[in-house]
């Protein structure tokens, strides 16, 4: 058991990390050095996030891109928090363009309230999956790392090729309202 606490450790760590749902975040206009604060205090704890933190300069990228709504005069609030957050849990697996398409795909028909929430909802019943399988095995698995790693490879190659078939498929148009005659 000694030999694998430190992975039962990190397990505990991740399944213990919740994420902040929609009624949760700040429902207020915030400046670029508050938004950037609130995320690295918001993922600080994950063991997925850049310990270098978010920078303005990405998310100027990540409007640039589409992958997020612009600020109003500078400000930002609840809707680019929670845009930021799904940016940064993904980012290490997809590229920004994947992830622009992805979170644009479950917009489609639904809100950004929605899309948040069941993000928040994947990413805890996720970890606790992965947490529960490594549990699982922790006795008997002599390379837990090899093993994490491999797993989290071809997670990865799924969520990739999954990724280009939604961006290689048809934009749906909104259709036209009829006008009553």
């Amino acid at each position: 058991m000694a030999k694998n606490s430190p992975l039962l450790a990190v397990c505990d760590r991740l399944t213990a990390l919740k994420l902040l749902r929609w009624d949760e975040l700040p429902d207020l206009e915030l400046y670029m050095d508050q938004v950037l604060s609130l995320v690295g205090r918001y993922l600080g704890a994950y063991p997925g996030y850049d310990k270098k933190g978010l920078t303005a300069s990405m998310v100027n990228n990540y409007v640039k891109m589409g992958a997020m709504p612009p600020p109003e005069k500078k400000r930002y609030c609840r809707v680019h928090l929670a845009y930021l957050l799904m940016i940064c849990v993904l980012k290490s697996t997809l590229s920004i363009t994947a992830i622009r398409d992805m979170i644009a795909h479950e917009l489609e028909g639904s809100t950004e309230q929605a899309v948040y929430d069941r993000f928040c909802e994947q990413f805890e019943r996720e970890a606790e999956a992965a947490a529960d399988a490594h549990r699982a095995v922790a006795q008997e698995d002599a390379l837990p790392i090899c093993r994490a790693a491999l797993r989290a490879q071809a997670e990865q190659a799924l969520a990739v090729t999954l990724a280009e078939t939604l961006a290689e498929a048809p934009a749906k148009k909104p259709e036209k309202e009829k006008k009553e005659k």
